[in-house]
C-alpha cells in the first residue's frame, strides 16, 4: 500500500475558514452591469435585489461563479484603489470569470434578459464613411454576415451586442478607450486619427472606401528644432522634439504613438508602419556643444536649459543662428523659422517668373525667383539653397524657403545651357506656382491642350457606328481616346474588368479606318488573341485584321490590313522585323506585361515605331511605381525623363518617405492620361448581370491529344449508332462527350499532368486582375481535378481561397468566411454544389471553368451571387476552348436555344435530346 505524504493534504487545505451568517437564497442571478470603469457582475435574486450568499449551498456552474466572486471580493478588500470600487467584480480584471458565467443559464443583463453566447469568433470593424465634408467613424461587430452597432466591451476579447456575448480576437488592454474612436473628423486629420488607432489596438479591420490596409517597413521620426518664440527681451526659445511631415510639431510629444498610418490616394492603400522614435540626445549634445563654444568666444554664458528647451539670450542667439542654423537645417527638421525675423532670418514664399518658348516636347527659356522684391536667377537660387539651406538677400537677410517647394522646383526644371527647360507634362504643376496671366502668356498653346481635357464631356465628337449600343461611360471613353489621338498624346484606358475596354478601343479604330492607310498593331497575351478576333467580328466586321501568330505568319500580308493582332511573345521574337515597320497606332492590351522596365518585352516595345500609342489595363500599377514609369516611358517618353530621375524625385520619396507633395505632383502629372472607371462608378449604366465568353487556344500538345481522342470517339460512336441506334448508344455518347470535355478543360486528368490546361493561365490572369481591384470571385467547375489544379495555381500566387465540393460538410462556416472575411477573395466549388441554397453576394465576378450545355445548372450557380442582397452588377465569364466540343456545344445552344432552355438539370436528359445530326456536328471535324 502506497503511503501519501502529509504535505499533500496540508497544501490543499483551505487557508481561511469563513463562517458566514447569510440566509440562503433559493435562486440567484448574475447580472451584467456597466459603469465608467467597465463591465462588472452583481449577484441578485428574482426581484433584482443584490444579495450576499455563500457558494457552499449551490452546485455546478453557479457554485463555481459564486466561489470565484467571493474570492475576488476577499482579495479586493485588501486593495486600496481610488479609481475602481473594491466592492465591484470587474470582468476586465478577472477574465476567467467570463468563461464560468457563460456556462450558467442565470446570466442576465440590466433588463433581466438572459444572455447567450455565440459560437466561433466575431470580427470588430472600424467603419469610416464620408458625410458631406466630414468623416464619420463607427465601431461595428460583424458576425455571420450581420453587423451590430452600440456594442459594449466586457474585456479585450469579449463584447456584448443585443443580448449575446461574442468572442473576438484580443484588441489590446486599451479596449475601454475604443468608444472614443467613434467620432466625426475632418479628412485632413485622418492620418493622425488612424495612427492613434493602430497604436492602441490590433485585430480590428478598418473599412474606408475601397482602400486596403497594408503593413510597411518601420519608419523613424526626425529630430526637430522648434523655434517657439522670441520673448520681450529678444531671447530665443528653442525646443527639441521629434516629428514627421504632416503630423505637426507637438503630435509625438502629446501622444504615445507606436505606429503611423499614411493614406495613399493613388494606390488606394492605408500603409501602417511601426514607429521608431529617434533619440534626440545626440541633437541635444550637438546644440549644447555649439552654444558652449560661442559662449566661450563671447565670454558669456547666456543660455540655460529646461528638459529639452533651450532659452538663449539675444547676442548668443544671433551668433548661433547665423553660424550654425544652415548646417542644422540640413541635418534636422525645422519648425517656427518664421519667428526669427528679428534675427534677420525670414521664412519667405518666392514668386516664380517665367519667359518660355515652345520646343519639341519641352518649353525653354528663362526662369527666376522673386524674393522680397529681389529677382534671382532660378538655378542661382537653387544652388545657394543646396549649399547653405537658405538664400542670401541684399540686406543680409537669410531667406528660408519651404523645403517641399525647393524639391518641387528641382523636380520640374532642368538646365539647358544657360536656359531652363520644362517638360510639356509638367505645365499643370508649373501653373500652380505662377500667376494665371503669366501662364497664359508663357505657354498658351500647351495650356489650352490641358484645359481641353475639362471639356471632353461637353464635346460633340461623332462616334463611329459599331454593332453595339455604347453605354454612357463608354462613349465618354471614346471621346477621351479621340482627344488623345488629336493631340498626339499617349494614354492608358484602365477601366475595371468587364467594363468594355476592348469595345472602346475597337470604336477608336473604327473612327480611323478605312481612311488611314497605315496599319495599327495590337499586342496582347496569347490568351486574349482570339477574344480580340471575336470582338472585331462582333462589333466592327468591316475592320480588316490579321492574326500575326504561329509558324505561317507573314508580315507583308499582315501590313495590308487595318489591324494586326499579335502577342507579346511574338512581338518580342520578331522585333527585328517589326521595328522597321511604321504603324499608325500601337495598342498594348494587358499593358502590365511591360511593367518590368528591364525585361526583353518592355525593351522590345520601345523599339516599335508609331504615330500614336495606347495602353489597356485593369491594373496599370500592381506592385510599385517603377511599373508606372515603365508604362509612361512607352506612352509619353518625355514625361518623366530617365529612370534615375523618376526614382530620385518620385518613387523613393513616395514609397520610402511617404512624401505627400511628391505623390500629389505625380497624380497631377498622370491624371489626364489615365482614364479609370471602377464598377461602382458606373453602376447606373450597367444591367444587373453581364455574361461574357472568354475563348482559349490549346497548346500544340493539347490539340494533338484532343484530335486523336476525337477521331477515336467519332468512329466508335458512329459505329455504335449504326449497329444499335441512337437511343441505345447513349452510354457511348456520354463517355465520348465526357472525356473530350475533360481533355478540353483539364487535360491533366488524362495525361498524368503532362499536358497543362491553357485555361489555367487565362483564369489566373483574370482572377489576379479582379482581386487587385478589391472584388471577390466565384469559380465553378464540373470536374474535381479542375478545382484541384486551380487551387494549386492560387496557392502559388499567394491568393487565399475557400474550396467546396459535394463532400464538404460544414458549408455554413465556409460561406460565412467568404461573406465576412476579407482575407478570402476566391471561392472554388463544383457547379452542382453551387446550385444548392447558398447565398454568396460578397462576390460580383463568376468564372465557369468547364461549362456544359446545361444552362439551368449554370444559371443556378450564377444566381448564388446574383440574388436578393446583391447591390453590384454581376459579371459571369465562361471559359471556352476553341476547336473543341465546348465551342460546338456553345454553337448548338445558340441554334437550339428553345430546346436547351427547357432541358432539366441532368446531363442524361440533355443527351436524350440530341439527334444524329447533333452528334455528327459535335464530334465531327
Amino acid at each position: 500500500m502506497i503511503e501519501v505524504k502529509s504535505e499533500f493534504f496540508e497544501k490543499l487545505k483551505r487557508k481561511n475558514i469563513l463562517i458566514r451568517q447569510t440566509a440562503p437564497v433559493k435562486t440567484v442571478f448574475f447580472q451584467l452591469k456597466f459603469d465608467d470603469n467597465g463591465a462588472y457582475i452583481d449577484v441578485i435574486d428574482e426581484k433584482q435585489k443584490k444579495v450576499e450568499t455563500s457558494y457552499e449551498i449551490y452546485t455546478g456552474s453557479i457554485r463555481e461563479v459564486l466561489k470565484s466572486i467571493e474570492n475576488i471580493k476577499h482579495r479586493n478588500s485588501f486593495r486600496i484603489d481610488w479609481e475602481t470600487p473594491s466592492s465591484r467584480v470587474y470582468l476586465f480584471e478577472n477574465d476567467y470569470l467570463i468563461w464560468q458565467l457563460l456556462k450558467c443559464n442565470n446570466f442576465v443583463d440590466s433588463k433581466f434578459n438572459t444572455l447567450g453566447c455565440a459560437e466561433g469568433y466575431a470580427q470588430i470593424i472600424l467603419d469610416i464613411n464620408e458625410q458631406k465634408e466630414m468623416l464619420e467613424t463607427q465601431i461595428l461587430l460583424k458576425y455571420q454576415g450581420e453587423s451590430f452597432k452600440d456594442i459594449l466591451f466586457l474585456n479585450e476579447s469579449h463584447v456584448l451586442a443585443k443580448e449575446m456575448i461574442y468572442q473576438i480576437k484580443p484588441v489590446s488592454e486599451n479596449f475601454q478607450n475604443i468608444n472614443l474612436f467613434e467620432t466625426r473628423l475632418f479628412p485632413i486629420h485622418l492620418e493622425k486619427y488612424l495612427s492613434l488607432f493602430f497604436s492602441g489596438f490590433e485585430n480590428i479591420s478598418v473599412r474606408y472606401k475601397d482602400y486596403k490596409v497594408i503593413f510597411g517597413t518601420p519608419k523613424q521620426t526626425q529630430a526637430t528644432l522648434i523655434f517657439e518664440k522670441i520673448d520681450a527681451n529678444n531671447a530665443l526659445y528653442l525646443k527639441l522634439s521629434t516629428s514627421l511631415p504632416g503630423f505637426g510639431e507637438a503630435f509625438f510629444d502629446n501622444y504615445d504613438v507606436t505606429k503611423i498610418a499614411v493614406v495613399n490616394e493613388m494606390d488606394k492603400q492605408i500603409k501602417v508602419r511601426e514607429l521608431i522614435h529617434e533619440e534626440i540626445y545626440m541633437c541635444f549634445n550637438e546644440i549644447s556643444g555649439l552654444l558652449k563654444k560661442h559662449s566661450k568666444a563671447l565670454k558669456t554664458n547666456a543660455y540655460y536649459t529646461c528638459d529639452n528647451l533651450f532659452i538663449i539670450q539675444e547676442e548668443l542667439a544671433k551668433t548661433f543662428i547665423h553660424k550654425d542654423l544652415p548646417n542644422l537645417i540640413a541635418k534636422y527638421a525645422v519648425m517656427g523659422a518664421e519667428k526669427l525675423k528679428s534675427y534677420k532670418i525670414k521664412a519667405v514664399s518666392p514668386r516664380l517668373n517665367l519667359d518660355l518658348s515652345h520646343g519639341i516636347d519641352f518649353l525653354e527659356g528663362d526662369a527666376s525667383l522673386e524674393i522680397e522684391g529681389e529677382s534671382i536667377a532660378l538655378f542661382d537660387a537653387l544652388n545657394q539653397y543646396k549649399k547653405n539651406s537658405y538664400i542670401s538677400l541684399n540686406d543680409g537677410t537669410h531667406a528660408i524657403i519651404n523645403k517641399a517647394y525647393i524639391n518641387q522646383l528641382n523636380r520640374i526644371f532642368k538646365k539647358q545651357e544657360k536656359k531652363v527647360k520644362i517638360s510639356f507634362f509638367d505645365l499643370p504643376i508649373v501653373e500652380e506656382l505662377i500667376d494665371k496671366n503669366i501662364a497664359e502668356k508663357a505657354f498658351k498653346q500647351s495650356r489650352d491642350i490641358f484645359l481641353g481635357f475639362n471639356d471632353i464631356k461637353k464635346s460633340r465628337t461623332q462616334i463611329p457606328k459599331v454593332n453595339a449600343e455604347l453605354r454612357r461611360y463608354q462613349k465618354q471613353g471614346f471621346r477621351w481616346l479621340n482627344y488623345l489621338l488629336k493631340n498626339s498624346l499617349g494614354g492608358c484606358l484602365a477601366d475595371d474588368m468587364g467594363l468594355g475596354k476592348t469595345l472602346q478601343a475597337i470604336t477608336l479604330l473604327a473612327s480611323i479606318y478605312p481612311d488611314q492607310k497605315k496599319p495599327s498593331l495590337v499586342v496582347m497575351p496569347k490568351s486574349l488573341l482570339f477574344n480580340w478576333e471575336n470582338e472585331i467580328n462582333k462589333f466592327k466586321p468591316e475592320l480588316s485584321y490579321y492574326i500575326y501568330h504561329g509558324m505561317d505568319r507573314d508580315l507583308n500580308e499582315a501590313m495590308i490590313n487595318n489591324v494586326i493582332l499579335t502577342t507579346y511573345a511574338m512581338m518580342r521574337n520578331d522585333i527585328e522585323q517589326l521595328k522597321d515597320e511604321d504603324f499608325y497606332y500601337i495598342i498594348l492590351d494587358e499593358s502590365q506585361n511591360i511593367k518590368n522596365m528591364q525585361s526583353q518585352t518592355s525593351r522590345a516595345v520601345l523599339m516599335l515605331q508609331s504615330e500614336h500609342r495606347l495602353a489597356l489595363s485593369g491594373t496599370p500599377v500592381e506592385n510599385n511605381l517603377g511599373e508606372l514609369y515603365s508604362l509612361f516611358r512607352f506612352l509619353n517618353p518625355s514625361m518623366f525623363g530617365s529612370a534615375d530621375d523618376f526614382n530620385k524625385y518620385y518613387a523613393l520619396p513616395i514609397q520610402k518617405e511617404d512624401d505627400k507633395d511628391a505623390l500629389q505632383e505625380l497624380k497631377k502629372k498622370i491624371y489626364p492620361f489615365i482614364l479609370r472607371r471602377l464598377k461602382r462608378d458606373v453602376l447606373k449604366d450597367l444591367p444587373d448581370k453581364i455574361e461574357q465568353t472568354l475563348y482559349v487556344e490549346m497548346s500544340e500538345e493539347q490539340k494533338l491529344f484532343y484530335e486523336v481522342r476525337r477521331r477515336f470517339y467519332y468512329d466508335t460512336v458512329r459505329s455504335q449508332i449504326q449497329q444499335n441506334g441512337i437511343k441505345k448508344s447513349q452510354f457511348f455518347i456520354l463517355q465520348a462527350l465526357s472525356e473530350l470535355r475533360q481533355i478540353a478543360s483539364v487535360p491533366e486528368a488524362k495525361t498524368e499532368n503532362h499536358i497543362i490546361s491553357a485555361k489555367r493561365e487565362i483564369l489566373m490572369n483574370n482572377i489576379s486582375d479582379v482581386i487587385a481591384n478589391n472584388h471577390k470571385v466565384l469559380v465553378f467547375a464540373n470536374f474535381l481535378m479542375a478545382l484541384e489544379c486551380i487551387a494549386e495555381d492560387l496557392e502559388k500566387s499567394g491568393i487565399e481561397y475557400l474550396h467546396m465540393t459535394g463532400a464538404t460538410r460544414d458549408r455554413k462556416t465556409l460561406v460565412d468566411k467568404f461573406q465576412n472575411d476579407e482575407t478570402y477573395k476566391v471561392f472554388l466549388m463544383t457547379l452542382k454544389t453551387g446550385g444548392i441554397g447558398l447565398n454568396l453576394t460578397a462576390a460580383d465576378y463568376i468564372f465557369i471553368f468547364d461549362p456544359w450545355w446545361n444552362k439551368a445548372a449554370e444559371n443556378q450557380a450564377v444566381d448564388r451571387t446574383h440574388r436578393i442582397g446583391q447591390d453590384k452588377t454581376v459579371f459571369s465569364y465562361k471559359l471556352i476552348t476553341r476547336g473543341t466540343i465546348e465551342e460546338k456545344i456553345l454553337e448548338l445552344q445558340k441554334k437550339k436555344s428553345d430546346l436547351f432552355e427547357n432541358l432539366i438539370s441532368s446531363d442524361g436528359a440533355s443527351i436524350k435530346s440530341l439527334d444524329e445530326q447533333d452528334v455528327e456536328f459535335i464530334l465531327g471535324d
